[in-house]
């Protein structure tokens, strides 16, 4: 009986072991199929990649795409990908109301088709109650910082290119930057920048904003500091402010595009171009080439030529590709007709809503890049704006097109139509389609969402206003630990969400410079309509006001007892801060409960 236990023991270990060499070599058979597929595409598309990197035809050419997206997809599809988290697309539209979407608002208010952001919101999750900040810079750096605005260099944004550096302060990384050193991702932004940089000068010049390209203390044989390769970005092609002011020309990898020599000054006014009447809205220099017609195509036909570079190079890697459309920011502008031949201009009785027909091709093209690569059940697409629709007089009102819907205000207001947009999320496979969510998420939740879901941990001293809501998407019953308070500023004008209690704090110049105090609730009253102020509970009214103060610009007084310091865990008071001031500089508690000796703005802050 025990010989035969035996030799039965011994053939199991033999068949163990022939599954193994079997499994092995098919292992070996499968990665070499996969490798003679990579190997000729590989070939393909880096070569044109670096030819495109010489910056052969890089000054905003709309043909110039590096690789061939039908070629990439034939090539990729007999290889298989797996890894623990996804590739994660962002596409930030510009000055975007909810109100813009038909499928916001039971299809009332925006009458441009939208078949594209109709078909994302379908497959993916529409949130509802989605809010950035009232106007566009800010917005941006709240997005990939996951702070709000006043946690960075400067209490309302840093917006275009000059002497100063970036709205990140030194200790703060990006989500690009912790995404590409935490889990190796391959990291990307196309389009508008609009965080701020500082041109390179020449030994002892000076900056002079009126020959931006061509003043001869500027040193734009050196990249743009600060820009996004300073951030985390490996890739880029960008403009430092869209398309609605100089410099008017693209910069990649940091290093402007235009030639030196060839650049012109734009006036203001309408200029007739390949690809229709391209618009300048601010006089200044840029590239002798420049069409506002163009802009979005040429970052879609980028993005191509980053993907297929990606694919082509580091398959097993995730990418990260943040893509921030012109559309629908002025100049209005649209092509006459888009990247398949189909019409735009002229479409609809406005330009703003011609921009808002091409900002739906635009995603329409991007969502295509990863569909007909294969990755639709590997990518997290997001779809936001960086701030309200446009003032009626500025959109298209009077052809029955309302930015807002119901909502009160519009783009610059604290009001909801200037700080809620659209935001929709589709991840095939792995998160409900056609579903919607009504917490209240922020633009900054962004980077503790993606953070959680490529398993990685948030900087200790970044997005300290970032809350994930990574369980919400998969499940509209996980609320626990959603955002319950959420602040907007724009100048001496604020605003506080607890729930659907909203507080604003209005400074109304018309009535002797005073603050007007104004409260909704805004599950009965979205129009804000109906204030709430006289009958409010006085103490609870006080007790909102006061989160207002600590996690605003302003917080008015310091804190009396012991806190905890995030990451050490020390328990500390206000001394700690006293004693060595520099500590404000390492610890972002000192600015929030220790406001008179680490507070960083205080000739604003005396205005309040």
């Amino acid at each position: 009986m025990l010989q035969a236990r035996h030799i039965a023991i011994n053939l199991c270990i033999i068949l163990l072991f022939v599954v193994l060499l079997f499994y092995k070599e098919t292992t070996k058979s499968r990665k070499e199929i996969e490798d003679t597929a990579t190997k000729s595409y590989l070939q393909h598309c880096a070569t044109s990649f670096n030819r495109s990197k010489a910056g052969t035809t890089n000054n905003g050419n709309i043909n110039d795409v590096s690789c061939d997206g039908a070629t990439a997809a034939h090539n990729y599809k007999t290889i298989k990908r797996i890894r623990p988290y996804p590739n994660i697309l962002i596409i930030l539209a510009d000055d975007v109301g909810t109100g813009d979407l038909p499928m916001y608002w039971n299809h009332s208010s925006g009458i441009v088709n939208m078949p594209h952001l109709q078909e994302l919101s379908d497959r993916g999750v529409t949130f509802l109650d989605a809010h950035a900040t009232p106007v566009c810079a800010p917005s941006r750096y709240m997005l990939l910082s996951g702070n709000y605005p006043h946690r960075g260099r400067k209490v309302f944004g840093t917006w275009g290119i000059n002497t100063e550096y970036n709205q990140f302060r030194k200790h703060q990384q990006s989500i690009a930057q912790v995404l590409k050193d935490k889990a190796n991702y391959n990291t990307a932004m196309f389009g508008k920048w609009h965080i701020g940089g500082k041109v390179p000068l020449h030994d002892q010049g000076g900056l002079n904003m009126k020959n931006i390209i061509t003043h001869k203390d500027h040193d734009w044989s050196q990249a743009l500091i600060e820009g996004p390769q300073d951030i985390g970005f490996t890739h880029s092609f960008i403009t430092p402010n869209g398309i609605q002011k100089a410099p008017y020309s693209f910069f990649h990898d940091g290093f402007l595009t235009t030639n030196v020599s060839n650049a012109v000054f734009w006036q203001k006014g309408a200029y007739s171009q390949p690809f229709g009447n391209s618009f300048i809205q601010r006089r200044g220099e840029g590239d002798a080439n420049w069409d506002s017609t163009a802009y979005n195509m040429i970052l879609v036909n980028k993005t191509e030529a980053f993907l297929d570079h990606h694919m082509a190079t580091s398959p097993d890697a995730p990418f990260f590709a943040y893509v921030a459309l012109g559309a629908v920011h002025g100049p209005h502008s649209p092509p006459d007709k888009y990247l398949d031949g189909t019409p735009v201009s002229g479409v609809y009785p406005s330009p703003h809503m011609n921009m808002l027909l091409e900002m739906d091709k635009a995603v329409g093209s991007l969502v295509n890049l990863v569909e007909s690569k294969g990755l639709s059940n590997d990518t997290l697409i997001i779809f936001a704006s960086d701030n309200g629709g446009v003032k009626p007089s500025h959109g298209s009102e009077e052809y029955g097109h309302n930015s807002h819907g119901p909502l009160r205000g519009h783009k610059g207001t604290v009001y909801e139509g200037g700080h809620r947009i659209p935001f929709i999320v589709r991840w095939d496979g792995n998160i409900p389609s056609n579903e919607t969510r009504s917490n209240i998420i922020s633009i900054s939740d962004i980077y503790a969402t993606l953070c959680d879901i490529a398993k990685i941990e948030k900087p200790l001293r970044s997005a300290q206003d970032s809350i994930s809501f990574a369980k919400y998407l998969y499940a509209n019953n996980h609320t626990y630990g959603l955002r319950k308070w959420y602040g907007v500023w724009r100048g001496k004008d604020q605003s506080i969400r607890k729930g659907n209690l909203k507080i604003i704090l209005h400074h109304d110049m018309s009535i002797d410079k005073q603050q007007v105090e104004e409260v909704y609730d805004l599950e009965k009253d979205i129009s804000e309509t109906n204030n709430l102020r006289e009958s409010m509970d006085l103490n609870n009214f006080n007790e909102i006001l006061e989160k207002l103060r600590e996690i605003g610009p302003c917080p008015k007084r310091d804190r009396t007892n012991n806190f905890n310091l995030l990451g050490t865990g020390e328990s500390v008071n206000c001394s700690y801060f006293k004693d060595v001031p520099d500590r404000c500089d390492f610890h972002n508690e000192g600015e929030i409960f220790c406001p008179s000796f680490c507070g960083r703005f205080p000739s604003f802050c005396k205005k309040m």
